[in-house]
């Protein structure tokens, strides 16, 4: 049976996602994620904010344009399940940059290891990556 937390709600839930929800919450994109979809989010676990120093997280969390631009590129429409990423070789972000995906025993999205995936949420997934995709 599928998972009836949605995206934005099992984020929380978890409790790895910290910076990733709170910048969601400052776009006002924790309402769409909440309800819309389905989507695959590629989320950076916590411990990839921790090498940023907090100026340089405070500079992007104050420039709305860039943080969607980050943001985006995390997410892609449609539900994609750790086994059909590993039969293709890319996907088109939200902010409509391609994602490179690559299988060497474990599924990379540019080249960052995804570390946990599947999760499943009522209007999507969410696999947790080991950094920050930048576009």
């Amino acid at each position: 049976m599928g998972e009836t937390k949605s995206i934005v709600q099992k984020a929380i839930e978890m409790g790895d996602f910290t910076t990733l929800v709170d910048a969601a919450k400052k776009l006002g994109l924790d309402k769409k994620f909440d309800t819309d979809g389905p989507y695959t989010i590629f989320a950076p676990l916590e411990k990839a904010f921790e090498t940023i120093p907090d100026s340089v997280i405070d500079e992007a969390f104050d420039d709305p344009d860039y943080l969607m631009d980050v943001i985006n590129y995390h997410i892609v429409e449609g539900k994609y399940m750790i086994s059909d990423l590993m039969e293709i070789n890319s996907l088109n972000a939200l902010n409509g940059k391609e994602l490179e995906i690559t299988t060497d025993g474990n599924v990379k999205v540019n080249g960052i290891t995804i570390e946990k995936e599947d999760i499943e949420c009522s209007n999507g997934i969410i696999h947790a990556i080991s950094d920050i995709l930048i576009p």
